[in-house]
């Protein structure tokens, strides 16, 4: 092999309670300058991740470009889409059930929105979030392989091919992430020259969120017209889709991946801290408020299941609980614990308690379906988690 291959995954989501004026901020900054650098590099490939919370958003806010635009770059053979979770769901937590309506919802929307071009193959878990536990869920949704933090090789990263990683009688093909390279492009510590120090017979998987072009990071837009220069010039490199990474490298066997993610640390691993920005298992107060925050959401997915069987043939009633039922898709997305985390930068609470209100509506659209002692009693439930959330927050 006489060439070296650099795979981008670029990510692209919003949460579904973001503003109009962030999208279309977002949009002109970084999802329109991301086409118009794939359309104006012809030959040069990547691999897209986009979560059906965006592409609603872009629909309700009529900015179908975006969407028509990625789609061409698909049909043209140089975008590979992956599949995901709909409200960008931190699947480790999640019970295999929510995954696989998650999974099922998301392909549903971006297939109708981006038509025959959405052909998925690879699956990407929000936040690259990992736990072995995940493996049947994307498996029997009918995906191939997955892409892992390199920190979840536990040592074993390689650029020379991929791993098999297994649970129970289910398995998939798993590529791990260049963490070093992707952190350095992310904050903008890395220019074209990445691509210089790759070695033919190797590759070079990054992946990064997409809104650091232009948005979070402005010059990275005139950063990445130089990459794909570069590679468009020379005979030796070729950008190529992740999937593609299956077909030019072997297998290099079995692996235990660690449970992680892109943000995962050797020492919260160590710690026994996989998801800390998510369910901080040491630092407080957001230890106790990300526990009292899932048990809340555990609670709405079970008042879900609950009511569904008790609604009845009434119109009104299958309304009511298809809204609640939105309610707790929407109310899955994992920025809600992330505005609350050790990491300040990001903190919002604002931001956490309205994704705390969001299943409280859903909580209480349920109750209007059904209003029994069990469902009075979750309902009790749940206040005093809210209100146990509140003292906190209060106190902190």
């Amino acid at each position: 092999m006489f060439k070296a291959f650099w795979a981008p995954l670029w990510h692209i989501y919003q949460p579904p309670i973001q503003t109009k004026e962030w999208l279309l901020r977002i949009t002109e900054e970084s999802y329109r300058q991301i086409i118009k650098l794939y359309k104006e590099h012809p030959s040069c490939k990547f691999t897209l991740n986009i979560n059906a919370s965006l592409t609603l958003l872009l629909q309700e806010h009529e900015l179908t470009d975006v969407i028509e635009g990625f789609k061409e770059l698909a049909e043209r053979g140089q975008l590979e889409f992956v599949g995901t979770t709909a409200y960008h769901t931190l699947c480790p937590l999640l019970p295999e059930k929510e995954i696989m309506r998650q999974i099922k919802l998301n392909d549903k929307i971006n297939r109708k929105a981006f038509g025959k071009s959405y052909k998925p193959k690879g699956f990407w878990l929000p936040e690259m979030a990992y736990a072995p536990s995940v493996t049947p869920s994307i498996a029997k949704a009918g995906y191939n392989w997955i892409m892992l933090a390199g920190v979840a090789s536990n040592g074993n990263w390689s650029n020379k091919g991929w791993h098999i990683v297994k649970h129970g009688k289910y398995q998939l093909k798993a590529v791990f992430r260049d963490d070093f390279t992707s952190i350095n492009i992310g904050f903008g510590k890395a220019n074209s020259n990445f691509i210089d120090n790759l070695q033919k017979g190797t590759f070079c998987f990054t992946a990064l969120d997409g809104e650091t072009i232009g948005h979070h990071v402005k010059s990275m837009v005139i950063g990445m017209k130089e990459t794909l220069d570069k590679i468009e010039k020379r005979d030796d490199i070729d950008s190529i889709s992740v999937g593609e990474i299956f077909e030019l490298f072997e297998c290099l066997g079995e692996i235990e991946a660690l449970p992680s993610s892109w943000s995962t640390t050797y020492e919260d691993i160590r710690e026994g801290n996989f998801f800390p920005l998510w369910l901080e298992k040491i630092k407080e107060p957001f230890k106790s408020v990300h526990e009292l925050a899932w048990n809340h959401l555990y609670l709405t997915i079970n008042a879900t299941h609950y009511v569904k069987k008790k609604v009845n043939g009434d119109i009104r009633q299958r309304r009511l609980f298809e809204k609640a039922r939105e309610l707790v898709d929407k109310s899955e997305h994992s920025c809600m614990y992330w505005w609350f985390t050790r990491d300040d930068w990001h903190r919002d609470v604002v931001r956490f308690l309205v994704g705390l209100e969001l299943q409280n509506n859903a909580l209480i659209t349920l109750q209007n379906i059904c209003n029994d002692e069990k469902m009075k009693k979750l309902m009790e439930e749940a206040n005093q988690l809210r209100e146990n959330i509140y003292k906190i927050l209060l106190n902190s």
